[in-house]
């Protein structure tokens, strides 16, 4: 991993020197490895094992026995999404730029947001509701929730209260 990242990552929960959900959450935790979709390959099939997974960050899980096919196709789904993904956040910026704090984990400060993306920003910490957003930016109540969304996913945050707190914070408001 130090010498070439990987497109993706594939582990199991079982394995014999490490605990799959130890290596989930070193990768999740390690900056330079955080944007690399993970699948989980298990023979542990409980609800609990999935939510578990799932809370750690991974992008998919699978019991075994799989199936072949859905799993290329999930492999294909990831892979297509991380590059898309990354065509907008250019990897340099997440590798070597100063960090920006968001209580236990940390992403670039150089985020690049869309114009929508921002302009959403600024008016959730302006304190506006999603039907004044959308009046004032002219769009749908739903393309205002799907941008909220996408903010909650970037800033790693649950709530539009963490949300403002972060971008006040690190002055990402213009």
């Amino acid at each position: 991993l130090n010498q070439q990242l990987p497109d993706i990552i594939i582990i199991d929960i079982l394995m014999p020197q490490v605990n799959g959900y130890e290596l989930l959450m070193y990768i999740r935790e390690t900056l330079k490895l955080y944007y690399i979709p993970i699948i989980i390959l298990t023979a542990k099939s409980l609800t609990q094992d999935r939510v578990r997974a799932y809370s750690l960050g991974c992008n998919a899980y699978l019991s075994k026995p799989f199936n072949v096919d859905e799993l290329l196709s999930i492999i294909n789904n990831l892979i297509t999404h991380s590059q898309n993904y990354l065509k907008r956040m250019p990897l340099s910026l997440v590798l070597n730029k100063p960090l920006l704090s968001l209580g236990n984990t940390t992403i670039s400060n150089r985020l690049e947001l869309r114009p929508k993306e921002q302009q959403i920003l600024n008016l959730v910490v302006n304190g506006y509701m999603n039907k004044e957003i959308a009046k004032q930016l002219h769009i749908s109540n739903r393309h205002v929730e799907r941008y909220i969304g996408k903010l909650f996913n970037l800033f790693q945050v649950n709530s539009r209260t963490e949300l403002v707190k972060i971008a006040i914070k690190n002055l990402l408001v213009t």
